[in-house]
Parts: C-alpha cells; structure tokens; sequence
C-alpha cells in the first residue's frame, strides 16, 4: 500500500482535537453556528443509534458555500459524543488529488483500520464523504457500501442535486436534504450569536409555521389577515430582541442579508468587493469543475458565462433570442438551464395555465441566491445597482423561500403582454393567490387588474412596515415574508 494512502487513512478517524479545529473560529474562539438542518440530522443519527433506523445514509446537496461541510463536522460532533466513537472522516477530494480511488480507500480501510470487512462488523459506526461526487465512480462505490456496512451510518456532501441522486438504485438507499442559503431568522441567529458572545436570538417557537399556513392556506382575505395579525406581537417582540444588541440594525441586517450575506461562506466576510470576488470565483469553479460532471458536453466555459451574465439581466428564457446572441442551438440553450438549474445556480418556474402553457411558454430564472445575481451585475453596474435589478433581488429571495416551504408545481410565474399581472401564482385550495413583489411599492393594481380568478393577492414590499388589508389583498412587510 502506498505510504500516502496509509497516512490519508490513520488520520480519518474523527478526534474531539480535530472537531474542535473544524468547527471553531480561529479569532474569536466561538463555535460556527448551527442551522435549523441540523436538528434533522440530528434526529437522523439519533433513530439510527438508537434504534437502527432508515434512512441510515444520507446526503446534503446544495449550492457551493451554503455550510454543507460544516453540517457534517457538526453532525460527527453530536455522534462522537453521543452515540460512538468510531466515526471516520473522507474528504473525497483529497483522495483524488494523491490519484487513489473511493473504492481503493475503502478496501485498504477495512484492511489496516478496521481489520475486518464491513459485513463483519458488530458495533455502529458512522462514515463521512466530503465532496462526495470528486471520484468518478462514487455512486457504485457507496452502493455497495451501503448494501455491505449494514451498521454504518453514511452522510456525504455534494455541490450537485444531480451528482447526488444519478442511479435509481441508489436513490432508493439514500435520503438527500437540500441545503439552501440561509434564512433570514438563520442569518439574524447567526449575526447576534457572533455581536452577543454566543447568544443567538430566535424568534418565537413556531411563529414561520403558523406564518405560512395563515399566508398560503386561508380562506380569503380577511380571516388571513385577522389570522396574521394575532402574530403581531410576537413579531415585534423578535425585532426588538434584535434592536436590543446596539451593534445591529434590522433594516441593515435585511439589506446585507439580501445582498450579499445569504450563503453562509461569507457571514465572516466584511468587505461587498470581496464578496462580489469571491461569488463569481464560485461561479467559476461551477462552470469549469460541476458542469462538465453533469454533462461533458458543456465544457466552453465562455458561453455558459454569457448566458448566465444576460440571465442576471433578463430573467425571462427566451429560447431562440439567447441561442442567437450566444452562438448555440436553441436546444442547447434547455439543456443549460436544465443545468444551471440543477448545479443548484437556479431557480426555474414555469409560467402559470394549463400543461400546454408550461410546456410551450419560454420560462423564467430565478438565482438560488440574490448574492448570485448581485455579484454578476457589480460587473456592469458596480455595487449601486439601478431600481429595476433591486426589485429582481427582491423576486430570488421570495422565489428561494417559496421553493423552500412550498412543494415543486406550486408556484408558477404570470406571463402575457396584453394585461396586468401580478409577479406569481400560488395555487393552494381550490382557487390561487397571486403574489407581487417590490422595492417601496404600496398599491396593488396589478394583482386588482389582474384577469386571473384568484381567492386574494399579497404584496410584498419594503413600503410599509405593518400588515394591512387593502380590499381583497394583503399588504405585507418584507420584514414580515422574511420570517417564513
């Protein structure tokens, strides 16, 4: 066995020295904060220890920087001080870099560190992959582990949806949670966890729960509205918790949120330049290492980049145009949305109407994150964006939550140049809502013009800052929509 390969495999197993390098800061000697994720790993390793139940072997996908290895050293933590100490660590990409392969690791670790193969073991174990997807034959190799080390719990890592469920096979074995950026009651735990000396400040327990069901399931209007207004107090009592740390401010906190500190990679981060730098560094590492994964095809890194420069622009796809400003086929423009799409990059709704309208109609992109498109357009504009792009920053970060709370089909996009419409349609009960959102924006004409038949509208804006019932729509605070 080769002498880097032995080396790699004596330092995977996890120590409380090496949790504590992983997981501290090394300036302020503070924790890394954990995310609201985390309980539901949490509850994962627990079944599993405990009890030895499924899912045993599970993957977080998510955009480049939203924290997915620190979920994992977080996770390693709980389980090396709860349940075993017999927890081992791979960062995939490493092993790429000295030329040996998954398998080839895991057979010599059965070898020299277990002394034993993974069918024989008697006592739980927990196995972690970093960056998963970096070997080209993972897929098999972790099925096979999967059906093999019955008593092991797997968590891995990968920057792609895709690259982490691409076999139905292993589909079947694997539960995959989605790591999004940040939420905005994460960031604010997060910020006052770092200005307060380890306290975060959460809101009220259940208060996003109760917030959705009121927005998205009432009957009408008004028992909405009277719904949501019984969360008044709880909601003040929250931003004052805030307003009570002198160093924070929650209209700053919710245009830095925005802006520029969503992915949690850049929570530490004070310079807007250097975070502009650094997203589009993430888009780079996209484009030249993910894309080609996903399909080899797609490897003129110049055009990909082009397209996703005119899409921070104009979110609408339009097919044939954006094929003959960037030189490709009309197909080929599909399929890297498709891929954009699923490297986690963007959000993609589909315009509102029956199957033929989905299918037919050019459809429009969202960017995972309103950083993303931001740090695209610092290279046009700088950072003092004109109006019309701070509106479409305030559209991805509505469209990320949606995604989120909101199961796919859900949530669709109005389109037509003859009549007023409203930016979405959610279409919850019988009849939908339609949902219109602004920088300053306080009247409601486009979701009351509207030739869509809907059971009331919500606004979403910065223009006022309490709940009102205008006729048949809501009128809620960005502040508010935030809280979800």
């Amino acid at each position: 066995m080769e002498e880097s390969l032995k080396y790699y495999l004596d330092n995977t197993i996890v120590s409380k020295a090496a949790i504590e390098s992983r997981l501290t800061h090394p300036i302020t000697n503070l924790r890394y904060p954990t995310r609201m994720v985390y309980v539901l790993l949490k509850k994962y390793a627990a079944d599993f220890f405990k009890e030895g139940s499924e899912p045993r072997f599970v993957s977080l996908a998510g955009l480049r920087g939203v924290g997915k290895t620190t979920l994992l050293w977080q996770t390693a933590n709980h389980i090396h001080f709860n349940y075993t100490k017999y927890v081992y660590f791979f960062n995939v990409n490493t092993l790429k870099n000295l030329g040996i392969g998954l398998h080839q690791a895991l057979e010599e670790f059965q070898k020299v560190i277990l002394k034993k193969r993974f069918n024989e073991l008697t006592e739980p174990i927990a196995l972690l992959f970093d960056e998963v997807h970096d070997d080209d034959n993972w897929s098999k190799t972790l099925k096979i582990l999967y059906d093999e080390a019955r008593s092991a719990f797997i968590l891995c890592t990968g920057s792609s949806a895709l690259l982490l469920n691409q076999t139905a096979d292993l589909a079947r074995r694997m539960r995959i949670e989605k790591i999004y950026p940040f939420k905005f009651i994460e960031f604010v735990a997060a910020k006052t966890y770092m200005e307060n000396k380890g306290r975060m400040v959460y809101p009220e327990k259940g208060l996003s729960s109760k917030l959705k069901e009121y927005l998205f399931y009432s009957e009408d209007a008004e028992n909405a509205f009277n719904k949501i207004s019984l969360l008044s107090s709880s909601v003040h009592s929250y931003f004052n918790k805030i307003g009570d740390i002198k160093t924070l401010q929650l209209k700053e906190l919710w245009q830095g949120y925005i802006s520029y500190q969503n992915i949690p990679n850049f929570l530490f981060f004070k310079n807007k330049n250097t975070i502009n730098d650094s997203i589009l560094d993430l888009f780079k590492r996209v484009i030249l290492e993910d894309i080609p994964k996903l399909n080899p095809n797609y490897s003129d890194h110049t055009k990909i980049e082009k397209l996703i420069l005119r899409l921070a622009g104009s979110d609408e796809i339009n097919p044939e145009k954006l094929a003959g400003i960037i030189g490709v086929k009309q197909q080929d423009i599909n399929d890297l949305i498709d891929i954009l799409a699923k490297a986690e990059l963007l959000n993609v709704l589909s315009p509102y109407g029956g199957l033929d309208s989905k299918i037919l109609k050019n459809k429009k992109a969202f960017f995972m994150s309103p950083s993303l498109r931001r740090a695209l357009l610092s290279t046009l504009y700088g950072q003092d964006l004109p109006d019309q792009f701070r509106s479409k920053l305030l559209e991805d970060i509505v469209v990320m939550y949606l995604r989120r709370i909101l199961i796919d089909g859900v949530i669709s996009f109005t389109t037509g140049q003859d009549s007023v419409n409203p930016d979405f349609v959610i279409e919850t009960r019988e009849i939908p809502l339609l949902l219109e959102v602004g920088t300053g924006k306080t009247r409601t004409n486009q979701i009351k013009e509207s030739k869509i038949k809907y059971r009331y509208g919500i606004l979403v804006s910065n223009g006022f800052s309490e709940p009102a019932l205008n006729n048949n729509c809501i009128q809620l605070p960005l502040s508010w929509f935030l809280l979800l």
